[in-house]
């Protein structure tokens, strides 16, 4: 009996540490959606809460403590500032600054929603993410895209952190 109950601790003890333990894939996903009703891009990006604190600390030498009761309260000004530096958007060969209008968590992740206004046809879309890549050689970046019709995926990594598409036009 007693070895039943020693067995049955060690599974859920060791399923518990393997559940909690660092991830070694090193991704984010990025989702662009254009609503050219609104003349506006939607922007939702997903990061692990441990990377993101890392790229972020280290960068402006602060301890964020993200999704916790010690949450630094200005975290996001630092995560502004980082977003800004390292991820850019252009459209149509014009620069585009996306506005930040939050963060959510969800589990061992965040969300960040970025929009921005007064977006015309798009005709041509570069985007450049190389947020991570600075603390992780191996971070890819997945870049959604949603343009109308047109769904199409980039991944971006280190040695190619941009991606262009272009409109087929019908003029």
């Amino acid at each position: 009996m007693k070895i039943k109950i020693l067995l049955t601790f060690l599974v859920l003890f060791g399923f518990t540490l393997s559940s909690f333990g660092p991830h070694k894939h090193y991704i984010s996903l990025t989702q662009i959606e254009y609503k050219p009703a609104e003349k506006s891009m939607q922007i939702t990006m997903r990061f692990f809460i441990d990377d993101l604190e890392k790229a972020v600390g280290s960068r402006f030498d602060k301890k964020l403590a993200l999704a916790t009761a010690d949450e630094m309260k200005n975290a996001d000004v630092y995560i502004e500032r980082y977003l800004e530096n390292k991820f850019k958007v252009w459209v149509n060969g014009t620069e585009l600054t996306p506005n930040y209008l939050g963060k959510q968590y969800e589990d061992d992740q965040v969300f960040f929603f970025l929009e921005v206004d007064n977006v015309e046809d798009i005709e041509i879309i570069e985007v450049q993410n190389s947020m991570l890549m600075e603390v992780y050689e191996e971070q890819q970046n997945y870049i959604k895209l949603r343009i109308g019709e047109v769904d199409k995926t980039f991944i971006l990594i280190k040695a190619n952190d941009k991606e262009m598409l272009k409109m087929a036009t019908t003029r």
